[in-house]
């Protein structure tokens, strides 16, 4: 099977968190399948950034292959990290001629935020791959809560919109998160 996993975040063992989507791909590995991990070009929970010079860069890392999307610099929780988020959502759709030669049999939308649905879809549509939809913080709650954001802000509302339609057309979604289900 070609498994892609979509991450904005990913990181491994030489960049610092997170680590889930690189331990995944060498467990996948093992078992025989081919794994490609895309995520952006900076993340504020690595320790060390990759470097990159083009939109798109590939890297192999420990037999993972990574393909890492341009995106900026930013500091805290602010509009650089929310143009961080749009830039690589938009760069998702770049990956289509990228992953031709790949063929996806599962596109995996695990980010910490919703809004890689979108593209995740189309990317799976067009491969005929299956889509899933991996949540790791529940947005918009999240931010609500912990921010004090209202369920009308611009943001929560795209946030929301994001989270419904990838509840909507994911082929399945998985989450670690406790009482997930209900």
């Amino acid at each position: 099977m070609n498994i892609v996993i979509i991450n904005h975040y990913a990181g491994g063992t030489s960049f610092g968190m997170e680590f889930r989507p690189f331990y995944l791909a060498k467990e996948w590995i093992k078992l025989g399948h081919k794994v490609i991990i895309v995520a952006g070009s900076f993340a504020h929970l690595r320790s060390r950034q990759p470097e990159i010079n083009a939109a798109v860069t590939h890297e192999t890392i420990d037999g993972a292959d990574y393909l890492w999307l341009r995106t900026n610099r930013y500091d805290g929780n602010g509009l650089g990290r929310i143009f961080s988020m749009l830039l690589f959502t938009i760069r998702l759709y770049l990956l289509k001629n990228k992953l031709e030669y790949f063929k996806p049999d599962l596109i995996i939308a695990s980010s910490t935020y919703p809004m890689d649905s979108f593209p995740s879809r189309w990317l799976a549509k067009k491969f005929g791959a299956k889509f899933c939809f991996e949540v790791h913080d529940l947005w918009p709650l999240s931010p609500m809560e912990f921010g004090n954001y209202s369920k009308w802000h611009p943001f929560i509302m795209i946030v929301q919109w994001a989270e419904d339609y990838a509840y909507k057309h994911a082929d399945f979604v998985v989450s670690l998160l406790p009482a997930a289900k209900s």
